[in-house]
């Protein structure tokens, strides 16, 4: 005879299962999605450039991406512009894989602005393959803006703060060590010849 709990039982135990697997398929589904971000970004190595980035920061590759209008790219000016510049990825992109980032020089903040108003909304498409190899259409929205850049401080990388220090016009501690150490090396360079010499000196 079946009793009430071995009833409960049999009817529990699947959907508990079912559950988990429901569970496990949604976050593998998740963790395989592509999730694509563009964005301006300040550069950080030259501080009144702006970049322009496409990231995928999503589980999976993306295909076929397609944005609904080209984006504004190379327009120059810190205060103002007359609207120059030019706009990249008209075609969008054949793939961009998980993690995957491309770099575009932007412009500089005022050519950006007036290049892009306020905002400027647009629209992702893409193709991506599901877990179980179907493949998939996802559409994404998203704003550009530079108008919260306004305020922003400008800063050099400590890269960059190198490299500018070794080329720059400018005499800096780094230039000056390596100014010593070239002055060290070639009176280094003095004594091993003069050591040299009153050797021969010697042997003859």
């Amino acid at each position: 005879m079946v009793t009430l709990a071995q009833t409960v039982f049999y009817i529990v135990s699947p959907l508990v299962t079912l559950l988990a697997v429901c569970v496990a398929y949604l976050a593998l589904v998740k963790q395989s999605r592509p999730h694509i971000l563009v964005q301006y970004s300040p550069n950080p190595d030259i501080p009144s450039i702006i970049d322009l980035v496409i990231e995928n920061v999503g589980g999976g590759m993306a295909r076929d991406v397609v944005f609904s209008q080209p984006l504004p790219a190379l327009c120059y000016g810190i205060e103002e512009t007359g609207g120059s510049g030019t706009e990249v990825l008209s075609d969008g992109l054949p793939a961009i894989a998980a993690a995957q980032k491309y770099v575009f020089d932007g412009g500089q903040y005022g050519g950006l602005a007036s290049r892009l108003g306020a905002k400027l909304e647009l629209e992702i498409s893409y193709k991506y393959k599901n877990p179980i190899g179907i493949t998939r259409k996802q559409k994404e929205s998203c704003v550009l803006s530079v108008s919260h850049m306004k305020s922003m401080p400008s800063r050099t990388s400590a890269k960059q703060a190198i490299v500018d220090a070794l080329k720059g016009p400018n005499v800096t501690t780094l230039q000056k060590i390596e100014k010593e150490l070239k002055t060290i090396g070639a009176a280094l360079s003095k004594i091993a010849k003069e050591g040299e010499s009153s050797s021969d000196s010697n042997d003859a």
